[in-house]
This record gives C-alpha cells, sequence and structure tokens, in this order.
C-alpha cells in the first residue's frame, strides 16, 4: 500500500474518488493512465515520483452518449468544467486539470472524433489492450484504483510520441527514465521469471529491457497489428528515422547515442523473440 502523498499531485485523493464514485453511478469502468500511474510505480519502488497538474483516465466507454453523460454528470453534481482547448479534458473547481480518454466499442479503428473546441481527435490504439493485459491494482492509502502497469505505460507513450512527435517531446523523458529504474524496481521480477536470459553473458540491465519487452509483448498478444506497431516506432528509432533515440540523450558527455539505442534494442528482443522454457 502506498500513500496519496507519496504520489506527490495535490488533491489527488479527492478527484480520484470524484472519478470513481461517478463512472460507478453509471457503470463505467475506468484506469488510471499517465503521469499518476507511472508514479504509483515509482512509489512502489521507493523512488522519488515528478509532480504533475494533469490527471489522466482511461473510461471505457460504448459510445459517444454515454461518455457524454460521464462529462454532465462531473460538471452538474461535481461543479467540474469544459476545457476549452480539448474536448476530452475537464477542469476541477479548483483549477486541475482531469483528462477523461474515452476506449473501447466508442473508438472505430483506434480514432474517435467527437464535437467541441480545441482539440476534438483523439488515436486510442493500445488502450483497450493495456487495459485489459496490463493494467494492475494499486493501493492507495484506503482507496483501491485500477492503473496502468509500466510495461503498459511504455507502449501508450511510444504510440503519442509516434502520433504527435511535436508535442508529446516528454514521453521520451518519461521513458528514458522509466528504462534506468527499471532494473532496480523490478529485480525481484527479472530474477525470478527471466533467470535463464542470464545464461547469454547480458548485464543485470540489458536482461530488464528485455523482460520489459516481453511484459510488452504479453499484453501486445492479441493485437498483432498493435505489435508491428511499436516494433515498427522503435525500428525508426534504431534506424534513425525518428529522433527518439537522440530525444533520450540528456548529458551529451556523459552519455551516447550507442548506449540508448541499446535500451531498445533490448526492449525490441524481448517483443519478437520466444522465450524458452
Amino acid at each position: 500500500m502506498i500513500s496519496y502523498n507519496a504520489l506527490n499531485v495535490d488533491g489527488l485523493k479527492e478527484v480520484l474518488q470524484t472519478i470513481a464514485s461517478a463512472c460507478n453511478k453509471l457503470d463505467i469502468d475506468f484506469f488510471l493512465v499517465g503521469a499518476v500511474a507511472r508514479n504509483i510505480w515509482y512509489a512502489k519502488g521507493d523512488k522519488d515520483a515528478g509532480g504533475t497538474r494533469d490527471i489522466d483516465f482511461g473510461v471505457y466507454v460504448p459510445d459517444q452518449e454515454t461518455y457524454k453523460q460521464l462529462k454532465a454528470y462531473l460538471i452538474d453534481e461535481n461543479k467540474y468544467t469544459q476545457a476549452r482547448d480539448n474536448v476530452f479534458g475537464l477542469d476541477t473547481p479548483d483549477g486541475k486539470r482531469i483528462d477523461l480518454l474515452p476506449f473501447g466499442e466508442i473508438a472505430h479503428d483506434g480514432y474517435l472524433t467527437m464535437e467541441g473546441r480545441g482539440m476534438t481527435s483523439i488515436r486510442l490504439d493500445g488502450f483497450e489492450e493495456v487495459y485489459m493485459n496490463g493494467s494492475i491494482l494499486a493501493e492507495i492509502e484506503e482507496d483501491s484504483y485500477r492503473a496502468c502497469s509500466i510495461a503498459g505505460i511504455v507502449i501508450l507513450k511510444l504510440i503519442a510520441y509516434d502520433d504527435r512527435p511535436d508535442r508529446r517531446i516528454k514521453d521520451i523523458d518519461d521513458i528514458s527514465r522509466i528504462c534506468q529504474h527499471y532494473p532496480d524496481i523490478e529485480t525481484n521480477v527479472i530474477w525470478e521469471d527471466h533467470n535463464e536470459l542470464y545464461s547469454d553473458e547480458l548485464e543485470h540491465d540489458e536482461v530488464a529491457m528485455i523482460v520489459l519487452g516481453r511484459q510488452m509483448k504479453e499484453i501486445m498478444k492479441d493485437n498483432q497489428a498493435l505489435s508491428e506497431r511499436i516494433v515498427g516506432i522503435i525500428d525508426k528509432a534504431l534506424n534513425e528515422e525518428s529522433d527518439v533515440v537522440d530525444r533520450m540523450i540528456n548529458d551529451r558527455i556523459k552519455e551516447t547515442w550507442e548506449a540508448k539505442a541499446s535500451i531498445f534494442k533490448y526492449i525490441r528482443r524481448g517483443i519478437v523473440e520466444q522465450k524458452s522454457n
């Protein structure tokens, strides 16, 4: 169990309880994505969580009418207001931004457009797979919420950056930091469930990235197109057809392109290779 304070988001408890109450009222499933889900993983690993002003939810809805009902309930009953720049965003009475990202039957071929002002279209590739195969139950003090796993976060962040590289630079920073901490936070899982990888005389950090790739593969196992897209994004990065690897470099004196590229090489290996018994 972790504390709300450890997640480093002011007023998070009230927001989560409000969204949970609204979704329960309308019989809607939801899960935490984005920075809050990431911070849950950091807090479990005793790492400092970065702050965030945005609180993102994936909401599993069948159609636009159900989604509109959810927003209307939050506006009418909880005094939320519609964001002016984003049809999928709401602002709390004290100014926090809440993004409600609808997925499921509401989307068509992973894409959704709604009427409104500002951003009205969104791609939702991977959301349903991450919810079904890559979400965890997070216990935060006395509350329990479903949240995106760290492998699911990497999938969604790669897709988000690939969709809008000019506006999603921070996603690559997050992936870089996740990969830095993953070998330490997930040490037990790596050693207990994937110890055969050490027979290849790989370093622990290299084995860890293969394991991360395997976890991503498990999430995408029922969607070949999604798996191919993620591998394609990685291949573009390794072939320097995108600037993903370059953007992972924070210190150009101490860090090299080759070292950062190796992270994706091992993640890719975990996705495409069959695990030996």
